[in-house]
């Protein structure tokens, strides 16, 4: 049976160059051509009277090129898209053979974030203007991912306490008992030293209501039981492209619906029509503001309501009444650690009930909680259980999920690289434009996306 037989690699080829090695409809053609428009204006450095003495650098368009194709394929680290540059023909044809070194690769990832940032808005631009993005349904998710740093050495908030009193009484020691004054004066300062680190991480803790001090990187926060960061994506229920990210310390998603809102309004030019997200966003106070301020249809699971016992509301003597007849009247307004303001009903005739011991343990008598929005809450949970809300918890799922895996499975074990919560979010929207790249680029093919850059008028951004 015959076999097919490699060419011969010492053939010479007459009137072959680069260009045709690369597939005419490859994608790292649009990546050239959208960076390139992106830049159109020119690089200018912050820096534009510097003197030109010294190694010219390198144009950061093609380092964005760079990182945009190494996301696609799953190739992130520096060192790693500094080979591509030297064995993969299509990065050798995307940098034009240049050949950067590791360092200058990363130092471009960490060192221009406004830059990146303004790359992805300006595609966010074309995505509204060429129809990709419809604007009017927007699901907002969330999912944790693990942050560069250790899970050992960390300190809880307790352990920094402890080390701290240990630390006063090493200096109470030395100075009762020390005897040579250099030494002692050495030795005091260090202990000093270390113990106002530890004050400043504690305040730090206490400001930033964490448990835990990172070491390796004091921005992220604990969550699944290693350090994390709470990425925070919304989508477009049209083609499922990113419309906006952001990065959390916060362990859950609570209040972070109208955050998220506003930057998925301010990068669609306008605001949607209806915001739908799972039960962490949930939340009746921001809820009430999107549906009422800003007349946004919102979907969000509700909590399950914890209730213990039936009650009656009688609206026009504002108070409740218990299944035996007991009334429990109002008995003030406080606000709770949420910022939340709750009305507080009581009653002191609990005592000789046939069912005290099933409604409350209190010996003061029963006491019930109802919120000052509690008529929106009421009415929204109703919303809440009808078919059609039903149906846009399940359209959540096929919206969000299928983005999300396709970015865990291109950031890989260790999903991110550079520390701290800016550079973090500079990380996230490098996947989050390579992420849309490739998607319009497998719903439009080569001719009609290229064509499409083309027509755009790039200079308005």
């Amino acid at each position: 049976m015959s076999k097919i037989q490699p060419e011969d690699r010492y053939q010479q080829q007459l009137f072959s160059s680069l260009d045709d090695q690369v597939d005419k409809d490859s994608i790292v053609r649009v990546i050239d051509l959208i960076v390139d428009k992106i830049y159109q204006g020119g690089e200018k450095t912050e820096e534009e009277n510097r003197s030109e003495v010294g190694r010219p650098e390198y144009p950061r368009s093609s380092l964005l090129k760079l990182y945009v194709y190494g996301y696609m394929n799953r190739v992130k680290s520096s060192r790693k898209l500094e080979r591509e540059c030297k064995v993969n023909l299509e990065v050798l044809w995307l940098m034009g053979k240049m050949q950067p070194d590791h360092w200058t690769i990363s130092f471009f990832r960490k060192e221009n974030q406004a830059e990146i940032k303004h790359a992805v808005k300006q595609l966010g631009r074309f995505l509204r203007e060429s129809g990709y993005l419809e604007g009017k349904t927007v699901v907002i998710d969330g999912t944790k991912l693990k942050a560069n740093a250790s899970v050992y050495g960390n300190m809880h908030k307790y352990e920094i306490e402890e080390r701290i009193e240990e630390l006063e009484k090493k200096i109470v020691h030395y100075l009762e008992t020390m005897e040579k004054e250099d030494e002692q004066t050495e030795q005091i300062e260090e202990l000093k030293k270390e113990k106002e680190e530890l004050e400043k991480q504690i305040e730090k803790l206490k400001s930033e209501n964490k448990k835990v001090y990172i070491k390796t990187d004091p921005e992220a926060n604990i969550m699944n039981r290693q350090p994390s960061y709470n990425v925070q994506v919304s989508f477009d229920k049209k083609n499922k492209l990113i419309v906006a990210t952001d990065v959390s310390d916060r362990a859950n998603d609570f209040k972070q619906l109208v955050s998220m809102y506003q930057t998925s309004k301010e990068m669609l030019g306008d605001k949607p029509e209806e915001i739908i997200a799972d039960k962490g966003y949930y939340c009746p106070e921001d809820i009430q503001e999107l549906e009422e301020k800003e007349k946004v249809q919102t979907y969000i699971s509700e909590m399950p309501e914890r209730t213990k016992g039936e009650f009656t509301y009688n609206r026009e003597k504002d108070e409740y009444i218990c299944t035996q007849g007991k009334r429990l009247k109002f008995d003030g307004q406080r606000k709770d650690s949420r910022g939340r303001y709750r009305r507080f009903y009581k009653t002191t005739e609990c005592k000789g009930c046939p069912i005290k011991n099933q409604c409350t343990t209190s010996k003061d008598g029963r006491l019930k909680i109802r919120y000052v929005n509690q008529d929106f809450r009421d009415a929204y949970r109703k919303k809440m259980q009808q078919e059609e809300s039903k149906q846009k918890m399940i359209l959540r799922r096929t919206v969000a999920e299928h983005p999300f895996a396709t970015m865990k499975l291109w950031l890989g074990k260790i999903p991110l690289l550079l520390r701290g919560k800016e550079k973090v979010k500079t990380e996230i929207n490098l996947v989050s434009f390579s992420y849309n790249l490739l998607r319009i680029f497998n719903i439009d093919g080569y001719e009609r996306l290229s064509n499409k850059i083309e027509n755009c008028n790039w200079k308005l951004a």
